[in-house]
């Protein structure tokens, strides 16, 4: 078949591309531009977000068009890799040095390449990843990831909240330290999506006491919006657009999580030793704890695509067929499922759950927990044996709590076990 002249032009453009993309990425030409991120009570520049785009005049001088051919071209990670390095040394020069004064985007698959990488880390930053790419993303590896980059230093951001139901839900599992608000895009939701939105995220930053960033601030208006939605911070084209780095830096005190507490999640801690410390704990047995645990679970079911469900069963004997498919449909409907008990590598579950095993020294093993969180919903049923811990032994000491910030510590504890 003949090939016509807008086939031969296509051609020649795409072929144009990739030699541009090639002579940018080999030869270090990365143009890195700096937005300020502003401080609403102070009005000082606290951060700067960062922007990579090709050289002046080139063809791929738009941030937009220089990512969208590396990813055509199969090297994003060249890509992200270069433009991390790019925006640490411009920074550098211009005398910025305070940690997590930079906010650096990436993709979750990235994510796991950068916590693996030594020399990347060493220059704490912002790490942005968008919220509706943790819906497809590979969670648990992603987590694991995110915990090791917060052990050097780094913040945790997560953007477009909003544009997917079930990033609401995900909130406690990522545990950001910073949630990015688009006015551009929640002005344009449905007015009960864009109540719920506003209510999931102004329910997990009063429990975590994480920082939320207005982006695209365009008005004096927009930014009394900001503010009504709680936002600290605020970047947008009346504060400034990307640019190059001013001569004259202020003063950067960086982006600094706010104290928040138990929620590392550590390994040694469990849902009833974080609830013990500030609820007293009452006796009962089996048989009621499975009336409150089958009322969570058809709770969590009635929230949809935007619930996160824990539940823990000891041991393999206990997650019997009846629980199966009790959780089956939760994980074909929820956020994010995870089950966790002693044999459970014994499991063959489907793609929408995750199975945890857990050692038979975990102190998780003694525990009977039900944790579900949604936007609207929290709660958590955490329990343990009294006396030795057996089949026949049929007397709990337990702990029901609807408090949200409980609720999110119980289930960092169970995350750090993923």
């Amino acid at each position: 078949m003949p090939v016509n002249a807008s086939q031969r032009s296509d051609t020649a453009v795409a072929s144009a591309v990739s030699a541009e993309l090639d002579r940018i990425l080999e030869g270090n030409l990365i143009h890195t531009s700096f937005q300020p991120i502003f401080d609403l009570e102070s009005m000082s520049v606290v951060a700067y977000g960062t922007r990579a785009g090709g050289p002046e005049g080139s063809l791929l001088e738009s941030p937009e068009t220089l990512r969208a051919a590396a990813v055509e071209a199969g090297r994003l990670v060249e890509f992200d890799t270069a433009r991390h390095v790019g925006a640490i040394r411009t920074s550098e020069r211009a005398g910025l040095s305070a940690p997590r004064s930079l906010f650096f985007g990436a993709a979750p698959s990235i994510v796991t390449g950068l916590a693996e990488d030594e020399t990347a880390l060493a220059h704490p930053m912002v790490l942005e990843i968008a919220g509706h790419t943790l819906v497809d993303a590979d969670l648990v590896p992603l987590l694991q990831a995110i915990v090791r980059i917060r052990d050097r230093g780094w913040a945790i951001a997560i953007t477009e909240v909003g544009v997917d139901p079930h990033t609401l839900a995900l909130l406690p599992a990522v545990a950001p330290d910073v949630i990015c608000l688009d006015l551009q895009i929640i002005s344009d939701l449905p007015d009960q999506r864009l109540a719920s939105v506003l209510s999931g995220v102004s329910a997990y930053a009063e429990a975590t006491g994480c920082l939320v960033l207005a982006h695209g601030i365009e008005s004096e208006q927009q930014v009394l919006t900001a503010r009504a939605l709680g936002a600290t911070l605020a970047q947008g084209p009346l504060y400034g657009c990307p640019d190059a780095l001013p001569e004259s830096l202020p003063y950067l005190s960086g982006v600094r999580p706010a104290p928040s507490g138990r929620l590392a999640g550590l390994r040694q801690d469990t849902p009833f030793s974080v609830a013990a410390e500030r609820r007293e704990a009452r006796i009962s047995n089996r048989g009621l704890l499975l009336q409150i645990s089958l009322f969570l679970e058809a709770r969590a079911a009635a929230e949809d695509n935007s619930a996160l469900v824990f539940g823990t069963f000891q041991h393999r004997d206990n997650f019997d067929d009846w629980a199966i498919e009790r959780y089956y449909p939760l994980g074909l409907t929820a956020a994010f499922v995870g089950v966790f008990g002693h044999g459970f590598d014994e499991l063959s579950l489907s793609d929408s759950m995750c199975a945890v095993e857990l050692d038979a020294s975990d102190p998780l093993v003694a525990e009977w927990n039900v944790v579900v969180i949604s936007p609207d919903f929290a709660a958590t049923l955490t329990a343990r044996q009294l006396g030795e811990p057996s089949p026949t032994n049929d007397t709990y000491e337990f702990i029901l709590t609807h408090d949200r910030r409980l609720t999110i510590e119980a289930a960092r504890t169970l995350v750090a076990r993923l």
